[in-house]
């Protein structure tokens, strides 16, 4: 999200680029106002080379949609439908995250393949709903980091204070948790328009935030992990059944934390590690290069929705038993 914001950035402070060809003046970037602001928006392509990059982006994209709108609406279906999932907070915060990624099959990937065929033949006319296009394609990654932070502060919980976990963590905190920074991000993209300044800082603190929580978490769980792995190396009363329920418990929310920072990883690997490798190269393109390279950073990060369901719910044996098992019923009726 930070690297879309310093791309429109760079598209507000550019000029209209015109280039000459077959001795007249061809246009192939268009301005309109919005909220006061000028918006600044590619319509053509000037090279092959670039038009045959859009193409390609957008049949990725396109091949995109469907594994996301099935992948996710199974996991929602399956934690919805199944008693002994849905009453787990934590896979509650899956499903959540899971109807955010379902919105990038339904509304973030085809917006976002409408950008793109607005670069290669689109009209001037239409220059406000394709920059706004654009920014709403923005806004399930920013939604999707939200419901991620409350993952990781759900595990923390979990791990580090099992005690007050089920006092402290219930599913109508954790919605009302979601739904208020939620609503704030919305209200972030929304007031961008007006000051894109304050959407590059609000990105940065939140950025900072979930890093430094990240990693404060789980690196409390690993020493946790690794002062109980010692301790078992110790002679145990094999009599005491109560502290070996407890630590079959306990050793399942170690688990499902591996899970958890493995989709903590894949989200700031696909949505940010691209975007901070290939920003320091922008000043050596030009305004067309970037966007070639802008797009494959941009389809990561809508990738990630797809990387969700496959890391945290297939790759879990209970969780595809109780899919395949809710899909049979839905075959049987």
């Amino acid at each position: 999200m930070h690297f879309c914001s310093c791309f429109c950035e760079r598209e507000r402070e550019s000029a209209i680029f015109n280039m000459n060809q077959s001795g007249g003046q061809e246009t192939f970037q268009t301005s309109c106002r919005i909220l006061g602001t000028t918006a600044f928006v590619i319509i053509k392509l000037p090279s092959e080379k670039l038009l045959v990059n859009h193409i390609f982006a957008i049949v990725c994209n396109g091949l995109l949609v469907i594994p996301t709108i099935v992948l996710n609406a199974v996991a929602i279906i399956t934690i919805w439908k199944s008693s002994q999932l849905s009453r787990k907070p934590c896979y509650f915060i899956i499903l959540v995250q899971s109807v955010t990624d379902l919105a990038v099959g339904f509304v973030g990937l085809p917006l976002f393949i409408f950008y793109l065929k607005s670069g290669i033949g689109g009209d001037a006319n239409h220059c406000t709903l394709v920059f706004l296009t654009f920014r709403l394609t923005l806004l399930p990654a920013g939604l999707s980091s939200i419901t991620l932070i409350a993952l990781t502060l759900e595990r923390y919980i979990a791990i580090l204070h099992p005690y007050s976990y089920c006092s402290e963590v219930t599913k109508k905190r954790l919605l009302l948790f979601i739904g208020c920074f939620d609503a704030l991000e919305i209200l972030v993209l929304a007031f961008s328009l007006y000051s894109r300044r304050f959407l590059e800082i609000y990105v940065e603190v939140k950025v900072t935030f979930a890093l430094m929580s990240v990693v404060f978490t789980y690196t409390r769980i690993y020493l946790v992990v690794r002062k109980i792995a010692r301790s078992q190396c110790k002679p145990q009363d094999p009599s005491s059944e109560e502290n070996l329920t407890r630590m079959k418990l306990f050793l399942r929310e170690i688990k499902q934390a591996k899970a958890c920072f493995i989709v903590v990883i894949c989200f700031f690997v696909l949505n940010f590690l691209p975007a901070t490798t290939a920003i320091p190269f922008f000043p050596m393109l030009n305004k067309f290069e970037e966007l070639a390279v802008s797009v494959w950073v941009i389809t990561l990060g809508l990738l990630n929705s797809s990387a969700n369901s496959v890391i945290f719910f297939w790759a879990r044996t209970m969780l595809q038993k109780e899919a395949i098992k809710m899909l049979k019923a839905m075959i049987s009726w």
